[in-house]
């Protein structure tokens, strides 16, 4: 009976921390931002490249809406994470990324900050492309 409560609580635990597509979209203007001096095709290009070199899938590419939703799989530092990105143009030659990251299984999960790193690659992608 009490291995069952346990299990249940743990199970309930795990679920509550859970990411998905949708908590990550709903968490816009929560997550790490940065301006970038390109216009927002530009950009969006880097954006894309930056989630390769980094090793995220492209789940959502969603080019109306100005987002995109990348997931990193289970590795030996946890079970994965949720990353949306919000691409937007501030004017024609100014950009707004913002990202957002979730893990999969929060009490989990030790991945990387990838807010940052992705910022990172994405300045990087934007200097080599000059």
């Amino acid at each position: 009976m009490k291995t069952s409560i346990f299990l249940a609580a743990f199970v309930a635990l795990l679920a509550g921390g859970c990411a998905s597509t949708q908590t990550v979209k709903e968490a816009k203007g929560q997550g790490a931002t940065r301006i970038y001096h390109h216009g927002y095709s530009t950009v969006y290009r880097a954006t894309l490249s930056a989630a390769k070199a980094k090793g995220l899938e492209i789940t959502e590419n969603d080019r109306k809406a100005r987002s995109l939703i990348l997931t990193q799989g289970v590795t030996w530092k946890g079970l994965g994470e949720k990353v949306a990105v919000f691409i937007t143009p501030v004017t024609r030659a100014r950009t707004k990324v913002e990202v957002v990251s979730k893990p999969v299984m929060a009490p989990l999960n030790f991945q990387p900050d990838w807010q940052q790193a992705l910022l990172d690659q994405i300045d990087a992608e934007l200097r080599a492309k000059k």
